[in-house]
């Protein structure tokens, strides 16, 4: 009888845990799961219990219970899987020239905040493949009222969370995650995500699109919203956000002058030219373009010669998750460029080495960045 309460209180504990979980994120429905009615058009975040539009541009919501237009993973605007759950929502966080309204998605926390208590705050976005533009200065607010504007109106208010670096968010594929910590003036009761700043103090970049996108193209930066979160903490070092932990341990890029190629066989040009790249990029600097003209000469006069590209990464980069294939995506990086030049595709061999063969083992970040690199090889 005695195991069999203690065994009685010992899942009763457990259920307490596991409410006092649940209960962490004060944002009621955080990924748009639990929904009230159907989805039978655009603008319809509010078939999502908890959550709202706070102007007359409403925001959308998708789900995989749609099968056109607003469904998941593929719908109207492009093809995205839920970062969490099946569903998510859609706001318009920027339009050129502002052709399209603004919008946003609001909800009401499940209680109010404490004067002084600090909050860790995460949020992901991805960018729709109909946006033929891409922005920053996309955050949370918080607020003791509720938004409730009965118009088109860009919302101007102060972004209390928001990315630390406020980068263009370009990305089709996969989420980025925006964190940081919100300390509380106390009795904020509402959050609301978008974009609270001028188009003319938003950073705005005009996208190429992607070949399998077959929709509609729409002149705004469009984004999906999932898996928000606000729960309070203790400590500083509570709050894990996925840009502190894949920090870039570098930024230096090693550069030389590209040699001189007066004078110098072809297969001497292709094995004195390297080109460096940044920390977890496969990214052409304008001196890596300055060495590839080289090869580009060297190609152009012989015609039935090849050339192998030999991809390397540093250690650091090995054991960053972030930056796995970064060695072939920099053969790729060069290959595109290659061919931009009208080198053809099937004269570039690729081969990818890792961090096998490095050109510097000091481990210094000048030595790292030595290691980030390409090199040529000539190919009768």
């Amino acid at each position: 009888m005695k195991k069999t309460g203690l065994l009685l209180m010992s899942i009763m504990g457990l259920g307490i845990l596991v409410q006092a979980q649940d209960a962490e994120n004060l944002v009621e429905n955080p990924s748009f799961e639990q929904m009230e009615g159907k989805i039978k058009k655009a603008g319809g975040i509010a078939v999502a219990i908890g959550w709202m539009s706070p102007t007359l541009a409403a925001a959308d919501l998708f789900s995989a219970k749609v099968k056109e237009g607003f469904g998941t993973p593929a719908n109207a605007l492009g093809m995205e899987a839920a970062m969490d759950g099946e569903n998510y929502a859609g706001i318009r966080a920027f339009s050129y020239g502002d052709k399209e309204p603004r919008s946003y998605v609001s909800a009401k926390l499940t209680v109010p905040l404490t004067k002084d208590a600090m909050y860790c705050v995460t949020f992901y976005i991805s960018l729709a493949e109909a946006s033929k533009y891409a922005c920053n200065n996309i955050g949370m607010n918080f607020s003791k009222k509720q938004y409730n504007i009965d118009e088109n109106k860009t919302i101007i208010a102060p972004t209390h969370i928001q990315h630390k670096d406020n980068p263009v968010f370009n990305a089709y594929f996969g989420w980025d995650e925006i964190c940081g910590i919100y300390k509380a003036e106390g009795g904020e009761k509402f959050i609301t995500i978008g974009n609270f700043m001028a188009n003319g103090e938003t950073k705005n970049e005009r996208m190429k699109g992607t070949k399998d996108f077959m929709g509609t193209s729409v002149v705004s930066a469009y984004y999906f919203i999932d898996n928000i979160s606000v729960r309070r903490i203790d400590e500083e070092s509570e709050c894990v956000c996925k840009q502190d932990e894949n920090e870039v341990k570098t930024t230096i890029i090693y550069e030389v002058a590209p040699i001189n190629p007066e004078g110098l066989k072809d297969n001497l040009v292709m094995e004195y030219t390297t080109v460096y790249f940044g920390y977890a990029s496969a990214d052409l600097t304008q001196n890596g373009m300055d060495h590839l003209a080289n090869i580009v000469t060297v190609m152009t006069n012989n015609k039935t010669c090849k050339v192998k590209l030999t991809a390397h990464n540093d250690t650091d980069e090995t054991s960053d998750s972030d930056a796995a294939g970064i060695d072939q995506a920099r053969a790729e990086s060069i290959k595109t460029y290659l061919m931009s030049k009208g080198i053809d595709g099937a004269r570039i061999i690729i081969e990818s080495k890792g961090d096998t063969l490095p050109a510097d083992t000091t481990a210094t970040e000048i030595g790292q960045a030595k290691n980030r690199r390409v090199t040529f090889t000539f190919v009768p």
